[in-house]
């Protein structure tokens, strides 16, 4: 019969440990940590092969040469033989969407407004985004290709690549 303030199910203090504990296992780890010691990795990393490296590298430097056309190929194609591939394509097809966003937005706001007040000088308002994209796109894609060419999955930020594809 539990004491006074104590849960049943539980004997007094001091009479052992409770139900399902006791002394370590003599497993491979100790289980007051869960799955294993902190600080230490979980399991071996798999290196990707040298070929998923080539097509992930190829989804960024495709977007270079022929736009959006790449990655999409290439996701379709690959994106059931290999994680690495299809993270990278579709981070690709991302960028190249989210860069098509922000560049035609300005121009659905500002072409009406230059329609309407006869100036044309409302269409500069599109000009930032024009040349952020243009110089943004060349380093944006080489450092995804570069993290991909190493296996990495490096994830470009929020605001310039909204995660569409997956």
């Amino acid at each position: 019969m539990p004491q006074y303030g104590q849960p049943p199910g539980y004997g007094p203090p001091g009479d052992g440990p409770p139900p399902g504990g006791g002394p370590p296992s003599g497993g491979p780890y100790d289980p007051q940590w869960g799955y294993g010691p902190p600080g230490v990795p979980q399991g071996p990393r798999v290196q990707p092969s040298g070929d998923d490296s080539t097509w992930a590298i190829m989804s960024y430097v495709g977007t270079i040469l022929v736009g959006f056309l790449a990655p999409l190929i290439i996701y379709f194609v690959k994106r059931k033989h290999s994680a690495l591939v299809r993270f990278h394509a579709a981070q690709a097809l991302n960028y190249q969407i989210t860069a098509l966003i922000q560049m035609v937005v300005p121009l659905v706001v500002a072409i009406p407004i230059a329609i309407v007040t006869d100036q044309p000088l409302w269409l500069l308002i599109a000009a930032p985004f024009y040349a952020f994209h243009v110089f943004a796109q060349y380093v944006v894609l080489i450092m995804g290709a570069v993290k991909a060419g190493k296996g990495l999955y490096y994830q470009f930020p929020t605001w310039l690549c909204f995660r569409m594809v997956r």
